[in-house]
């Protein structure tokens, strides 16, 4: 039998032209869901508004996801409960890309608090320019700053006039102490304490960077090196609001 008289293979060949017609009703009736949803979302957040870029990533990423959807026009003789769920996920898809895309901004700020809450001495950077920085358990600022290239932890100290850096630290970042001159004397709550002047080569503190700041290596050990006016004098302003330090450049 020829396949032109075979009555199953007309039957067949029905079936495949039925289920792509209905597959690309289906693929249709995503693409306009899809549409729509962008079209709530920019409705219900009209602060929210989109530059030439953002809409250009936003019609990429709609792109992308109709490219990926379009697998729903091959589906054949799908029962109806498979293609609305398959409809349902796409949908659900695209719309927390969309979410994810418009609040973007947003959600890296909540990241960056969920930082600084979990970790206060890290320098969250809130804006061009801009840190905040929680108060710790102490009650105390402290920061983690890269000096040369290091990490090295430091309590914030308005009442100190220069960067002192701990003997540890100062070893850690590339000064060996004991080749150091201590010809500075320091007047403190435990009495005369003497240091050594060193220049750092660079001094970053989040985004606010500088290259050059003078410090001094403390001849006595230290808990903790100090932050002082010496970095903060070279800021545009700095302030504390409650338990939050913010430092601008």
């Amino acid at each position: 039998m020829t396949p032109d008289k075979d009555p199953w293979n007309r039957k067949r060949r029905a079936a495949e032209q039925d289920g792509g017609r209905h597959g690309l009703w289906r693929w249709v009736i995503l693409v306009a869901g899809v549409g729509g949803l962008v079209w709530l979302l920019v409705s219900a957040f009209p602060q929210r508004q989109l530059d030439q870029t953002d809409w250009a990533q936003l019609v990429k990423l709609a792109a992308i996801l109709v490219v990926c959807s379009s697998g729903i026009v091959f589906l054949r003789r799908a029962r109806i409960g498979e293609t609305l769920r398959n409809l349902a996920i796409w949908a659900g898809i695209g719309g927390v890309v969309l979410l994810g895309y418009t609040f973007r901004h947003d959600f890296a700020s909540l990241g960056n608090r969920l930082t600084g809450e979990l970790m206060p001495s890290q320098a969250i950077e809130v804006g061009e320019g801009v840190v905040e920085i929680r108060v710790g358990a102490s009650g105390h600022f402290s920061v983690t700053a890269t000096v040369n290239g290091r990490p090295v932890d430091f309590l914030i100290d308005t009442g100190a006039s220069d960067i002192v850096l701990s003997p540890a630290d100062a070893r850690r970042i590339g000064y060996d102490p004991a080749r150091l001159s201590f010809t500075r004397q320091y007047q403190t709550a435990n009495g005369t304490g003497r240091g050594a002047p060193v220049r750092l080569d660079s001094f970053a503190v989040g985004p606010i960077a500088y290259e050059g700041l003078a410090a001094s290596v403390n001849e006595a050990p230290m808990s903790e090196s100090l932050l002082g006016m010496t970095f903060l004098r070279r800021l545009d302003s700095y302030e504390v609001r409650r338990d939050v330090m913010i430092l601008r450049r």
